[in-house]
């Protein structure tokens, strides 16, 4: 008759203090993403990571206007918070953020809707953008002549 504490027996029963460990890291590991996955940006980067993107389409559309040789235009749509370009895909701005778009007449497609248009010179028909929330904004400046773009946050 076998002894029912064998050292085999023994061996197989409950979990040994590096497995233990191991789930303890994966499981704080999982945590740590969790919270940063739940906890929403800070108004001032969501406005930061705003303006960066949309300057970066600013200057991809100027710059597509230059290598074709043909006007292109930024829409900037304020009521759907998104703007798009032939050189950029649309693009979500903050949902709850207040934008003001500055631009000319003739850029204003509709009340919500404007653009700026980028010529094959480099010039453009200038504007001006304002992005707010919760106390955190950009300015960003489109230069007529030069068409060269300025952002600023505040």
């Amino acid at each position: 008759m076998r002894a029912p504490f064998t050292r085999g027996a023994m061996r197989r029963r409950g979990f040994s203090l590096l497995e233990m460990l191991a789930v303890l890291a994966i499981v704080a590991l999982l945590g740590g993403m969790a919270s940063q996955v739940a906890r929403r940006p800070s108004p001032r980067l969501r406005v930061e990571s705003a303006t960066r993107s949309l300057c970066a389409g600013l200057r991809a559309t100027r710059m597509r206007a230059i290598a074709t040789a043909s006007e292109q235009a930024l829409t900037i749509d304020l009521r759907r918070k998104a703007f798009f370009s032939p050189a950029i895909a649309t693009t979500a701005l903050p949902e709850d953020a207040a934008i003001e778009l500055a631009v000319s007449a003739r850029e204003r497609t509709e009340p919500s809707r404007g653009a700026i248009s980028f010529f094959p010179d480099g010039g453009s028909s200038g504007g001006g953008l304002t992005i707010g929330l919760s106390g955190a904004h950009a300015e960003i400046a489109v230069n007529w002549l030069t068409g060269a773009t300025r952002c600023a946050l505040h």
